[in-house]
């Protein structure tokens, strides 16, 4: 490929009336140039193979737009530029690369044809100039200068540019070559090319290089006060070097008015010995260092933290127990177990009279009241409330603060919250400890493991603070959905206090006592909203809404209420009480039935109880056999454990039944609905070994029973946790009679008189009595069945 010249040439040669235009972009070529032209792959290349071969000759006219891919006759500028083909080189692509001399302007007279290609007939313009035109001999050298100083200013004219502007000796030429090295409009480009008299080029010339002369001093300018500013800190950070030198040797005590700001409130406030040592080397740090520098601001930042932070112990504040239990029993219906646990702990620190905190950890499915409930225990101990979530957490720093020489330090979560709360025994709720991540920037869970040590917290630091700060009069709350997901050593420093779901009529009372009034107060329906009947409220509860907690009852009640309140503006006809009939206009048709759920209706079938992070859940547990060679499907998304409880649950089965054939003829399908919803854990082996004995004897079980326990090979069934909770989901669809462990039993006895109530209960050792108590005397024989 050739390398790109601008070199001037002389034109004396016939040509051609009828030209083959080629468009082109950006900007014109100027005549009396040899230049490099790239011609893509196409029609246009073809044809320029034709030409090239004949004439030579090619016409070259700027497009009035650059983005048209379309040739357009009328979409071209009239003016263009001759030129004729010196060389050309074949491309891999099919392209063509030209190397052309451009000789003379010409303007279009018409187009003889547009397809495929342009063809137009021209009339060429020459430069006429008279030699001794002494108002164009100036203009020239006038133009010429400016040229010069503009290439003196500019360091990216090539020396080539320079040496050709002195071999010129054309006006026009040297006009149009100064234009083509300016950086111009497209439109400006044009405008010289299209300009026939010289005087008139040389003045638009004239008039362009003065402007960019202007352009370049004005950078000039701007880059020499870059320089000067640059400079200027430079200079300044020497002398303050210096100076630092010159105090250095003479032992001045001359400080800097910042640091005499910090000494003061440092001396004034009550700092262990280590804290006052080190934050009087911050401010001797203080006074050296440059204001407008980064670590002006860090060391600053320090400081006020170590201010702000409340250093002083904190004296012992007796507890009203009576006030505590009051305040429980106003802001939370229900929960008598976990208050109780409350006002132990608060009756403990009241005798010992010491003011160190405690670190609980309240577990339970979502909407129980596990955040409100810390709120109302440092309402009870008349501390103040600080909450911040540790769901998702990933970078420990959250937790120990970032180290000072990060970018944008700063203190960790505990030590922000004893800012904001400005006192050094608050009740600090973390949130969400079950949901803390683990990624590169480290471990949060690890973090934590000093924080809530009482052996450890009391000299506890902060990465940002590096002095040692005193955790233990805080009170530390904590809150979980499950205990699965918290690492064993952080679960080992809580007091774990489990919080279970609710059961239909303390979510009444709920509704009733707490939920309604307070929607009422938000909304403004204070006095026109219509009476909740207790009718409506149960069905409400029973077919709507059945999670552990009460806040998707909440937002239940909240969108009736919304729908009353537009009755209420647009004056429609509101109701005058909310009943169990007018329900389904207010939210829908029933999401539950209490029917469908609490029965059995197949044989291969039995319902089991579980204990997730939600709460209690009931789970049906179903099994199908087909035709086959003994394999075994199990579906429903269960887990590693779970999918083990099905194969022991099966081997015990066939041990028991001892009829190979059917179990080696037959293919066997165990399916746990939702099959969307992840399922684990052993409880459910007695469950599924009843579904199989089902389907063997293809006899229905017992109506109204559900059942957990898990079952070993000799079918022995051992205990299981979450009794609680489980029988709260019994309870929830309908259920009576519970089946469970017998080293259960002293749990069931634990569980508070409401919850068993009506409720009957069959304590069991071995699968056997299970069987017994499901399946009746009919078609119990196999050789029947047969």
């Amino acid at each position: 490929m050739e390398k790109e010249q601008n070199v001037i040439v002389s034109v004396d040669q016939i040509l051609p009336d009828d030209l083959f235009i080629i468009p082109i972009r950006y900007r014109p070529v100027f005549p009396g140039m040899v230049t490099p032209l790239v011609i893509a792959q196409g029609h246009l290349a073809e044809a320029i193979e034709n030409i090239s071969k004949s004439t030579g000759y090619i016409g070259l006219v700027m497009q009035e737009d650059d983005s048209a891919t379309e040739i357009e006759p009328d979409k071209l500028f009239k003016v263009g530029t001759v030129v004729k083909i010196l060389k050309k080189i074949q491309l891999p692509d099919g392209g063509l690369h030209l190397l052309v001399n451009t000789l003379q302007r010409f303007t279009i007279k018409k187009y003889l044809y547009s397809k495929p290609n342009v063809l137009a007939k021209v009339e060429y313009v020459p430069d006429k100039v008279e030699r001794n035109d002494k108002e164009i001999i100036a203009l020239t050298r006038a133009a010429l200068a400016q040229a010069r100083e503009m290439m003196t200013e500019n360091p990216l004219f090539t020396e080539e540019m320079k040496v050709t502007l002195i071999n010129v000796d054309d006006p026009g030429k040297i006009a149009d070559f100064i234009c083509s090295i300016l950086n111009l409009e497209k439109k400006e480009y044009q405008q010289i090319l299209e300009t026939f008299d010289i005087r008139t080029r040389l003045e638009k010339t004239l008039h362009f290089l003065a402007r960019e002369l202007e352009l370049l001093k004005l950078q000039k300018k701007i880059q020499g006060k870059i320089n000067d500013k640059i400079e200027q800190q430079q200079r300044d950070y020497y002398l303050r070097e210096q100076m630092r030198a010159i105090r250095s040797e003479l032992g001045s005590s001359e400080k800097e008015k910042d640091g005499d700001y910090y000494r003061q409130k440092l001396e004034a406030i009550a700092l262990p010995e280590e804290a006052k040592e080190k934050s009087l080397e911050e401010c001797e740090k203080l006074d050296y260092v440059d204001p407008s520098s980064h670590e002006y601001g860090i060391i600053r930042n320090y400081l006020d933290t170590v201010l702000e932070l409340p250093w002083e112990n904190p004296g012992f504040e007796d507890i009203d127990i009576d006030a505590a239990r009051n305040i429980l029993n106003r802001e939370h219906f229900g929960l008598e177990d976990v208050k109780e646990r409350i006002i132990e702990h608060l009756a403990v620190k009241k005798l010992r009279k010491n003011e160190k905190g405690s670190i609980i950890c309240l577990v339970g499915p979502p909407g129980v009241g596990k955040t409100s409930l810390g709120k109302s225990v440092a309402k009870a101990m008349k501390k103040n409330f600080y909450r911040f979530s540790l769901g998702g957490m990933r970078d420990e720093a959250e937790i120990k603060g970032h180290r000072r020489t990060y970018v944008g330090a700063m203190p960790g979560k505990i030590i922000q919250a004893l800012k904001v709360v400005k006192s050094k025994n608050p009740v600090l709720m973390l949130d969400e400890i079950d949901k803390l991540g683990i990624s590169f920037q480290g471990d949060p869970a690890s973090a934590l493991l000093e924080v809530l040590d009482p052996q450890q917290n009391s000299d506890f630091r902060d990465h940002f603070l590096d002095l040692p700060f005193d955790l233990s009069f805080i009170t530390f709350i904590t809150t979980a959905n499950t205990v699965e997901s918290i690492p064993g050593p952080l679960l080992d420093r809580m007091e774990v206090i489990q919080l279970s779901g609710y059961i239909l009529e303390e979510k009444m009372k709920i509704a009733q006592k707490y939920v309604i009034p307070k929607i009422k107060k938000e909304y403004g329906l204070e006095k026109a909203a219509p009476k909740f009947s207790t009718n409506a409220l149960r069905h409400l509860v029973d077919s709507y809404s059945r999670e552990a907690g009460v806040r998707s009852l909440e937002k239940l009640i909240r969108k009736i209420y919304r729908k009353i309140a537009v009755q209420i503006v647009e004056k429609k006809k509101k109701l005058k009480e909310i009943t169990p009939e007018n329900l389904k206009e207010l939210v829908g048709p029933p999401v539950f039935s209490r029917e469908e759920e609490s029965k059995v209706f197949s044989y291969g079938c039995a319902i089991g109880l579980a204990y997730t992070s939600m709460g209690g859940a009931t789970l049906m547990v179903e099994c199908r056999a087909t035709p086959g060679r003994g394999r075994v499907k199990i579906t429903g998304q269960l887990g590693k454990v779970m999918t083990e409880s099905v194969e022991i649950a099966l081997s015990f089965v066939r041990g028991m039944l001892d009829d190979e054939k059917f179990f080696t003829r037959n293919d066997l399908h165990v399916h746990v609905p939702d099959g969307a919803t992840p399922k684990d854990g052993p409880s459910a082996g007695i469950t599924i070994s009843t579904a199989i004995l089902s389907l063997y004897r293809k006899q229905v079980i017992k109506q109204g029973f559900a059942m957990t326990g898990e079952i070993r090979l000799t079918g022995q069934v051992l205990p299981i946790g979450g009794l609680k909770e489980k029988t709260i989901a019994a309870r929830r669809i309908g259920i009576k009679n519970l089946i469970f462990p017998y080293e259960n039993q002293k749990d069931w006895e634990e569980l508070p008189d409401f919850l068993k109530k009506g409720m009957k209960v069959y304590p069991v050792k071995n699968f056997s009595e299970v069987e017994k108590l499901l399946f009746t005397a009919k078609n119990a024989d196999t050789k029947k069945r047969k």
